[in-house]
């Protein structure tokens, strides 16, 4: 509890040293390239998954669909209801 000791620099493999790294929060790191792909003009939707792949009559993916926003446990619209939406895009990525 109240002792430590140093482990020798010989026995910590390479993969577990950070001399020279930075310690960053992953969090801030994806709010920063948001940032930055919005500032080129890509449009980003945090919080709206597709519920469903829009294709085109060739196959090629137009797009996808929003689920219903406002929707309870039954499945019926509440005073919150929004439709969801179509977003059509030259590029659709999925992650």
């Amino acid at each position: 509890e109240t002792k430590s000791y140093a482990t020798p620099h010989f026995m910590v493999p390479k993969a577990l040293t950070n001399h020279g790294n930075y310690v960053i929060s992953l969090g801030n790191v994806v709010r920063w390239l948001g940032q930055q792909a919005e500032s080129l003009g890509v449009e980003i939707f945090p919080g709206f998954p597709a519920a469903e792949i829009l294709f085109n009559d060739d196959g090629s993916v137009k797009g996808v669909a929003t689920g219903n926003m406002g929707v309870n446990r039954e499945g019926e619209p509440t005073d919150a209801f929004q439709l969801g939406m179509e977003l059509h895009a030259k590029y659709t990525l999925f992650a």
